[in-house]
């Protein structure tokens, strides 16, 4: 699918050249592409982390984009390397579950291994496929390379199970899905399965009631809100929750309802 945009999502961080070079391959394909670097700030090998953020950041790409993802513990290995059409995008990225939670938001429509090495740079490195494969095949595939001749469809790609909270009667459990870099824990548990007055129970700390706003608690007091993922998060004022607390992703939430 033909589009203008190729957006990125790594954890290869800022230190080191991997997203530049990924970066200068793109554009030695495709230099009309506009790139947007979601983020490079996945902690390294965290596939649910990197499934969150892409599932999370859909609905604000432009539609058709080529959403690169590459979180690839396995590289060099025997796993593929995929790409999905979902209803609004394309994805790469390695078939490791990483674009399973994607399907929360958008439905995945069709995915095809990358197979095809006229998508490929001519000599490829075990270890970075992210700069070999994944870079020149979105950059092709962008400028218009037809769909069948990227490799074949594979409806088999690994899933992750997103981890819905689950509710009995007027409590619901819910965990830690991703912590991000002000400490806040973020987790699964939607807006609509809350009220104001809900009570919450993390890690034996009690929270009651949903805050508006960070700044809206006192400084220092931990606070539960709903963040901009329109999920319940969990902060303290001008400080870190997550360290405070020790606090990690997978971590279980008890909650009180109260309708």
């Amino acid at each position: 699918m033909k589009t203008s945009f190729v957006a990125l999502i790594t954890d290869f961080g800022e230190a080191d050249p991997f997203v530049g070079l990924m970066k200068s391959v793109i554009y030695s394909k495709n230099s009309s592409l506009k790139i947007i670097d979601i983020t490079h700030s996945i902690p390294p090998q965290d596939i649910k982390t990197g499934a969150f953020y892409l599932m999370s950041s859909i609905f604000y790409i432009p539609k058709k984009a080529i959403v690169v993802c590459v979180v690839d513990p396995e590289v060099g290995t025997g796993r593929s390397i995929i790409w999905a059409k979902t209803e609004n995008h394309q994805i790469i990225a390695p078939d490791n579950g990483i674009i399973s939670w994607v399907s929360e938001k958008e439905k995945i429509l069709e995915t095809r291994i990358i197979t095809n090495d006229k998508l490929f740079l001519d000599k490829i490195s075990s270890t970075f496929h992210g700069r070999d494969i994944m870079a020149p095949a979105a950059a092709l595939i962008a400028r218009g390379f037809k769909e069948e001749n990227i490799g074949p469809l594979y409806n088999d790609y690994r899933k992750i199970d997103f981890p819905h909270p689950k509710r009995v009667g007027n409590s619901l459990t819910g965990e830690v899905i991703a912590i991000d870099r002000f400490g806040n824990a973020i987790t699964n548990i939607a807006k609509e399965y809350v009220t104001p007055k809900s009570i919450f129970n993390i890690s034996n700390i009690l929270i009651k009631g949903l805050t508006l706003t960070y700044a809206m608690g006192k400084i220092n007091e931990e606070i539960a809100l709903i963040g901009s993922y329109d999920l319940v998060e969990f902060s303290i004022r001008n400080g870190n929750f997550s360290k405070t607390h020790n606090i990690t992703v997978g971590m279980s939430i008890e909650v009180m309802v109260n309708l």
